[in-house]
């Protein structure tokens, strides 16, 4: 297949001419149509960004699709791991432990401690990633990540009364 060579401005008639079709399938494909169309823009943004680079390839669109595609696998994890820290919260003791129905209420609560534990005990509790993958994603030892996760869970504890 030839190389077409789109101008600069040929992104946004790439998206005129595609969106809606791109929307279409996706949706079918996650169920979603707001989902569809939210992942269809991100790519779309995307290849505004790097259009110089885009532009040149044999499918532009098809780089669109593709990057559309995995935004959407992202957020499918992104969910079923909030799903899986929901279920563990609701196992845990009810005194110390919002609701798990009340996504609000667990940013509430975090919200209350110093940005670093904050971060740690979301990236830890709400995302499920371990404690290396969380100092990965600081920038920081896992001794410290370690640290920040005990100082919230003991500042969380005396917040909320709690035994656990």
């Amino acid at each position: 297949m030839a190389t077409v060579d789109f101008e600069a401005d040929d992104v946004a008639a790439l998206f005129r001419a595609h969106y809606t079709r791109l929307v279409r399938a996706l949706a079918v494909v996650c169920g979603d149509g707001e989902l569809a169309a939210d992942a269809v823009q991100e790519a779309f943004a995307r290849a505004h960004t790097r259009w110089p680079t885009i532009r040149h390839y044999d499918d532009p669109v098809g780089w669109v699709r593709r990057v559309a595609i995995n935004l959407l696998r992202d957020d499918r994890r992104r969910n079923t791991r909030k799903r899986r820290a929901l279920e563990r919260m609701a196992t845990m003791n009810p005194a110390t432990t919002p609701p798990p129905t009340e996504p609000e209420a667990t940013a509430t609560i975090l919200a209350a401690l110093p940005r670093q534990q904050r971060t740690a005990a979301a990236l830890f509790y709400v995302d499920g990633l371990s404690v290396d993958e969380v100092a990965t994603a600081m920038g920081i030892a896992p001794g410290s990540v370690k640290s920040h996760l005990h100082d919230a869970r003991r500042s969380l504890r005396m917040k909320l009364g709690g035994e656990r």
